[in-house]
């Protein structure tokens, strides 16, 4: 698929001083789990909302900016009030089991795989 670069200068430009700013994230899967490892610096727990629900995982954060000054004196600001939220979709996860912990701004979910196979017998 082609795209239009007539306004690549401007599209790029527009992309980077945009406030919504998706936090990077790796998934990866081992025989016993997937591991979803999500950058947060300057988060804190409190921060941080993580859901499982209908296979989805939701990764949702809240920051807040605790500065009062008057924004006329800002050169550039760029930490201020924003959500940022992330979704993945996983098969065959031992949902009681999912356990997650944050250190040193890189927050680490761990969805253990449901290996058992429901035997369906034959009336």
């Amino acid at each position: 698929m082609m795209q239009n670069t007539q306004d690549l200068s401007t599209d790029i430009l527009e992309n980077l001083l945009t406030e919504h700013h998706d936090f990077k994230v790796d998934v990866y899967e081992s025989s016993a789990a997937y591991q979803v490892m999500a950058e947060l610096p300057g988060y804190s727990k409190e921060d941080i909302d993580i859901q499982f629900d209908e296979k989805t995982l939701t990764i949702s954060v809240t920051n807040t900016s605790t500065t009062t000054q008057n924004q006329d004196n800002y050169l550039i600001k760029e930490r201020n009030f924003n959500n940022q939220s992330r979704q993945f979709i996983f098969k065959n996860v031992d949902e009681p089991n999912i356990k997650a912990m944050l250190n040193d701004g890189i927050l680490n979910v761990t969805l253990p795989i449901n290996h058992t196979k429901k035997q369906i017998n034959i009336d």
